[in-house]
């Protein structure tokens, strides 16, 4: 039985798949960093690794040792998992469900299998976020090609380059799904599907770079004219977060630097967090003179 989806989610599709042009760019952890967040505002969320090149979201979470299901571990035959029951097998982080791909434990999933288990996230959690890594899983999964996208875009020459051939790539596998014989509007609005929103382009700072270089690579404002106002950032890398992740303690929290971008793209996919009572807008005070007697 498909929950019912809070005001945050509802209309716009609980599905939401993060891409990228290239490898080690932090997409991973930009997706991890986006549930957490969403997580904090009281909704259910899930987290999908549905990239088969790289994958280890276990690993970069800090969980890969904790009993539960991976994706070597699926089993449809009938190209139909409960949404229930496969959420209730899965190992949890921060309150949010985590279906890794551990390659070292066996052989990759079937197409049937992946996609089963994305329709089964999303009937049993408010929003499911896939890291789809550069995009492979879109070309066979219907549901991430039609789900709302999230690119992770390295602000460079370089990075901008790819990112205009890798949002073609965004736009021809959705073509593809979007065929007479796809569902109809109404069936992928239960099913995670969004709208035809475009793509959200976080724009992320090269690794590496010195002060000085970072301030003169690509600016954020080109981004925006090139990929329109859906474009956020940049995302700074924080030198404590890495460490913590290559020495295998996962993602203790979002780190400051990063908590804007990462929360402005959480507002963008789920309702804004509600303003704290002090920070609401209060009536200014007025200074009343004295009358002199």
């Amino acid at each position: 039985m498909t929950p019912k989806s809070p005001p945050a989610v509802r209309g716009r599709g609980n599905l939401v798949a993060f891409t990228s042009p290239g490898g080690g760019i932090g997409l991973t952890t930009l997706m991890a960093m986006c549930g957490l967040t969403a997580s904090k505002r009281g909704i259910s969320c899930a987290l999908m690794d549905a990239d088969l090149r790289g994958g280890g979201l276990g690993v970069l979470l800090g969980i890969e040792h904790e009993p539960g299901l991976t994706l070597q571990d699926l089993n449809a035959p009938l190209g139909h998992i409960e949404g229930n029951a496969l959420n209730h097998e899965l190992p949890q982080w921060e309150d949010m469900r985590v279906l890794a791909h551990a390659p070292w434990l066996g052989e990759d999933p079937d197409e049937w299998e992946l996609q089963a288990a994305v329709k089964a996230l999303c009937e049993s959690n408010d929003l499911v976020l896939v890291d789809a890594g550069r995009g492979d899983a879109l070309r066979t999964i219907p549901e991430l090609a039609m789900a709302r996208q999230v690119v992770a875009v390295e602000l460079s020459a370089l990075g901008m380059a790819r990112a205009r051939s890798h949002l073609a790539l965004l736009s021809q596998a959705r073509n593809r799904a979007l065929n007479p014989q796809s569902a109809s509007d109404g069936d992928r609005a239960g099913t995670g599907i969004a709208t035809d929103d475009p793509p959200l382009v976080v724009g992320v700072e090269p690794r590496g770079a010195t002060k000085r270089s970072a301030s003169s690579s690509v600016a954020l404002r080109e981004a925006i004219e090139r990929f329109g106002d859906e474009a956020l950032g940049p995302l700074r890398c924080d030198p404590a977060l890495c460490a913590d992740i290559m020495n295998g303690l996962g993602i203790r929290s979002v780190p400051k630097s990063a908590r804007q971008v990462v929360g402005e793209l959480a507002d963008r996919i789920v309702a804004p967090a509600p303003q704290p009572r002090a920070a609401r807008h209060r009536a200014p005070k007025t200074k009343t003179r004295r009358s002199r007697s």
